[in-house]
């Protein structure tokens, strides 16, 4: 199933997929840089545990949307 965008384009649901990806992503980057910036820093296991998490799932979501862009290139 596709949907109309603004444009007149189709987005596919590959494109819809990649749309969420990127906004989990930068809500991820938020949270991240919210640690960052305490001014004690990683102060506490939880903290370091929670930041390293964090560093994962962001790493893993740039993977995802990197694999999305090369299927709609293969699509498209």
């Amino acid at each position: 199933m596709t949907v109309n965008n603004i444009a007149g384009m189709k987005e596919t649901p590959l494109m819809i997929y990649k749309k969420v990806l990127e906004n989990r992503l930068a809500r991820k980057k938020e949270e991240l840089a919210e640690i960052e910036k305490q001014p004690e820093g990683l102060a506490t296991p939880v903290d370091k545990r929670k930041y390293i998490e964090l560093k994962a799932v962001v790493n893993e979501l740039e993977n995802c949307i990197n694999m999305a862009d090369a299927m709609a290139k293969m699509e498209g």
